[in-house]
């Protein structure tokens, strides 16, 4: 086959799987928006409930208002979050990472931004004057069905994808340089 044949079969194959990337993180954006917007809330009760001497102290009203602030503090997060998480940038982010992982906090550049869910609790914990028990929040892939599905799964998915993406550029770049390298060689004996 020659080189610009299989270059041009390996372009194709990179969009199909630039494509199935989208495809993915399709499927796992509304996983993940359903779990971001309860995160904040299940952790501060979380919380709450390890400790039953402050707990105790704190009024019905008080609760009811640090439930209804920290649900809306999670839905502006989440919607933030949430528009992070469209760039396709992000996603494909994962070719560089160091391999294929098991969660999607593997890919940093796509992770980041799940920071806002923790940083929401932190400001209810603050806010409302709970202990510091020096565990500070941090969100983390559920590993539970979310509407049906099951985002472990397909973050397997996901760093499947990453590996094909990243041979597929690395075999890319081999035959652009080879190519390169055969111009050369032409040029050079034609000379």
């Amino acid at each position: 086959m020659k080189v610009d044949d299989e270059l041009k079969e390996l372009k194709a194959s990179e969009a199909r799987a630039i494509q199935a990337v989208h495809k993915i993180a399709a499927e796992i954006r509304p996983v993940l928006a359903e779990d971001l917007l309860r995160y904040p809330a299940r952790e501060v009760r979380r919380r709450f409930v390890a400790d039953p001497e402050f707990a105790g102290r704190l009024p019905d009203a008080a609760i009811a208002g640090m439930k209804d602030a920290v649900a809306a503090r999670a839905a502006r997060a989440r919607d933030e979050i949430m528009a992070r998480m469209e760039e396709e940038a992000a996603w494909l982010a994962g070719v560089d990472a160091g391999g294929p992982g098991k969660s999607l906090a593997e890919n940093e550049a796509l992770w980041a931004p799940t920071r806002l869910a923790a940083e929401v609790v932190a400001a209810a914990l603050k806010e409302y004057g709970f202990p510091d028990d020096g565990e500070a929040p941090d969100y983390r892939m559920p590993t539970w069905f979310i509407g049906g599905k099951y985002l472990p799964g397909l973050a397997e998915k996901y760093w499947a994808l990453m590996a094909e993406v990243r041979e597929v550029r690395s075999r890319t770049g081999e035959l652009e340089q080879k190519r390169v390298r055969d111009a050369l060689a032409k040029r050079w004996d034609e000379s």
